[in-house]
């Protein structure tokens, strides 16, 4: 067998590339080298399972670097990142020094400088607790509503997040819900506000505000009371002939300045001549309560 028949086939093709290869790297050697300020972007990565990146270093560093400007060029294409690696550090404030090494850099260039040379971070151990929930709202009903009740379930969760933030949280609160103008109960499902780097379980939480009309209670005095159903060619007299009663309703509907129609009377269709007790009836509107009639029956004489 011969060692070198695999050699000589396609002898042209790879002695052209050698060429090729070779011109290039006598290019790019002999290459004016310029310095050119590139960003950098910072990445993170292998944060302790236990710990919790409390400041983070800047998005971005200058960096110096000089070489070849075909290169440079390519750096648009390519942008440079550095890495970090925060696997054996503990809880607390690190500086960390930025060295060429960290970057991802294509050969040929070399790093003049980086700017800034150190960043800081902060690590924090994790923290987990059970808080209190406390509903937020704002806004008002309209006058002669009111708020009977607010309410979140569930009244605690879980949270969790960097120790120096978590152990100085007794309640959070809810992010807060429009209710003004709102005449029936409001039931939703609300987030919480929580510090940064805080996470909650669950996330949402169902806020219900429970909002009903203003109940008031009214007395009106000396009410003309009237006879009706009086059979043809019969009179009557009545004593007494007023009665106060006391009512209770919506404050939109028995509020000082309402404009309420309201009637007593008694029926006496069904009477004879003579004296008589009968029992005071009141026409309100709907929605409000009789609560007391004064006095309670009126006599009433027919006569012809």
């Amino acid at each position: 067998m011969n060692p070198f028949k695999g050699l000589s086939k396609n002898l042209f093709l790879k002695l052209l590339s050698l060429a090729f290869a070779i011109l290039l790297w006598f290019f790019v050697v002999l290459e004016d080298k310029v310095e050119k300020e590139v960003p950098a972007e910072i990445k993170i990565k292998n944060v302790p399972h236990e710990l919790i990146l409390v400041k983070e270093p800047p998005k971005f560093v200058i960096v110096h670097v000089n070489g070849p400007r075909s290169i440079l060029r390519n750096l648009e294409r390519n942008p440079l990142k550095i890495t970090l690696d925060l696997r054996d550090l503990g809880p607390g404030k690190h500086l960390l020094k930025l060295k060429a090494r960290h970057l991802n850099l294509p050969a040929g260039l070399k790093v003049i400088k980086i700017e800034p040379s150190r960043v800081e971070v902060v690590l924090d151990r994790i923290l987990q607790k059970t808080v209190q929930v406390e509903p937020g709202i704002y806004g008002s009903p309209p006058p002669g509503w009111k708020i009977v009740s607010i309410q979140v379930r569930p009244k605690k969760i879980k949270i969790s997040g960097p120790r120096s933030v978590v152990s100085k949280l007794k309640r959070v609160r809810t992010q807060a819900v429009d209710i003004n103008g709102a005449t029936k109960d409001i039931r939703k499902k609300v987030p919480l506000k929580l510090p940064p780097l805080v996470k909650a379980e669950p996330e949402k939480v169902e806020l219900y505000v429970r909002i009903v009309e203003h109940i008031v209670t009214r007395e009106i005095k000396d009410l003309p009371l009237q006879v009706v159903g009086l059979k043809k060619g019969l009179k009557a007299r009545v004593s007494p002939k007023k009665v106060n009663v006391v009512l209770q309703g919506p404050e939109r509907l028995l509020g000082a300045f309402s404009d309420l129609e309201i009637r007593a009377f008694v029926e006496a269709q069904k009477l004879s001549l003579g004296k008589h007790w009968l029992k005071v009836k009141i026409d309100v509107p709907s929605g409000i309560k009789i609560i007391k009639i004064e006095p309670f029956r009126v006599r009433i004489q027919i006569f012809r």
